[in-house]
């Protein structure tokens, strides 16, 4: 069974295979091909959002990831939690979550306390296009059949998979290495 705090993930990235009704993949196998495409953010510094009351009073509630499509706390504090500076963790009852956009807001002000975010960001666009290019794998021995005047173009299926798996690789985060001699 997928992770309880993939369950968004794994709808939006059903939307944009064409797989709503989870007639080709199911949950297991689209959060072991999301798993491939996921990048481990460790005590990320949020920035905060300092917000005037009046003008001479502030609050700090809001507070900005660098990163989106995160996993959801329902999967543990080993796959996301927040702390501020001393380490000390801050409970999903103080916070309210953007996972999609990575916008956490607290319920008091902060006072300006550095908070940290760990946890998992994973690359849709990229997993999109796994998937397309999977379904193209299996769209190869459709051919194209033409009898009593009427033809069916099946290997279209194929071409077009690759297309999409295309159109997703280019909307994907470039991915970075760092190379180190011992």
């Amino acid at each position: 069974m997928a992770r309880s705090g993939m369950t968004n993930l794994i709808t939006r990235t059903r939307d944009m295979i064409d797989d709503a009704d989870s007639a080709v993949w199911t949950d297991n196998k689209l959060q072991d091909v999301l798993d491939q495409h996921k990048l481990r953010i460790w005590r990320e510094a949020l920035d905060a959002e300092k917000t005037n009351l009046t003008a001479t009073t502030y609050e700090y509630r809001l507070f900005y990831s660098r990163n989106g499509d995160l996993e959801e706390a329902t999967s543990g504090s080993a796959y996301f939690h927040i702390e501020d500076s001393t380490g000390a963790a801050k409970g999903t009852a103080d916070y309210t979550m953007d996972y999609i956009n990575g916008v956490l807001t607290m319920d008091s002000d902060q006072g300006g306390t550095a908070l940290y975010l760990s946890g998992w960001t994973f690359d849709l666009a990229a997993t999109a296009a796994s998937c397309w290019r999977e379904r193209a794998s299996g769209k190869t021995l459709k051919y194209d059949v033409s009898a009593d005047g009427h033809s069916m173009s099946r290997s279209q299926m194929m071409k077009q998979a690759l297309e999409m798996a295309k159109y997703y690789d280019g909307q994907s985060k470039p991915v970075v290495v760092r190379q180190w001699k011992p």
